[in-house]
């Protein structure tokens, strides 16, 4: 049983078996307390496919997740029809990150890209998490889907730039403070 939660943000990532259970009662709990959600999958969860998932991506309003996740839990096609197809299954936001290729965000018709700065890669264990963290936390900060880009891509930059999943990982003072220095372009178009 839940006790009364006080806050406007769930953050999920994948949890397996009975944790997914919880998951599951989170988002029931959100649906009914006015509590967003941003949901982080994995290639885990993605595997078990869109019907095992759907009582959470309905009551979710943030998606992060990976090209060859989307393509896992989806079907394969172009990144615009892989978001388009994610967007159906219920969030408002659907980000996508492919790599040295860049992010993708789907919002309202439009697709935003980001092309990524050009950082030594040494690992690239976290990026995602990292990304799809500090995205959420620009949403939050500046409610800003170009802002939350830069945020997210500039903490992934740090953190594949060292070995470790949570190395340089940025505060958001010295987050800010490299993005002034070093801006990362957005592209906005229509779908």
């Amino acid at each position: 049983k839940l006790k009364k939660l006080k806050t406007k943000w769930f953050y999920f990532s994948s949890m397996m078996q009975q944790s997914f259970k919880t998951l599951e009662k989170l988002a029931d709990y959100a649906a009914k307390n006015n509590i967003k959600i941003a949901f982080n999958i994995s290639s885990y969860l993605a595997k078990k496919g869109k019907s095992y998932l759907k009582n959470i991506l309905k009551k979710i309003n943030i998606l992060v997740l990976n090209k060859e996740e989307a393509c896992i839990l989806v079907g394969k096609g172009d990144i615009k029809a892989l978001l388009k197809k994610l967007h159906k299954l219920g969030p408002d936001i659907v980000a996508i990150t492919d790599g040295k290729n860049g992010v993708y965000v789907y919002e309202n018709n439009q697709i935003y890209f980001g092309k990524p700065t050009n950082v030594k890669i040494v690992e690239t264990t976290g990026a995602g998490d990292s990304f799809a963290s500090s995205f959420l936390c620009g949403i939050i900060r500046k409610n800003n889907i170009e802002f939350a880009m830069k945020l997210g891509m500039t903490n992934a930059e740090s953190v594949i730039q060292h070995h470790g999943a949570k190395e340089k990982l940025l505060t958001y003072n010295e987050a800010s403070k490299i993005m002034k220095k070093r801006p990362i372009k957005i592209v906005k178009k229509k779908l």
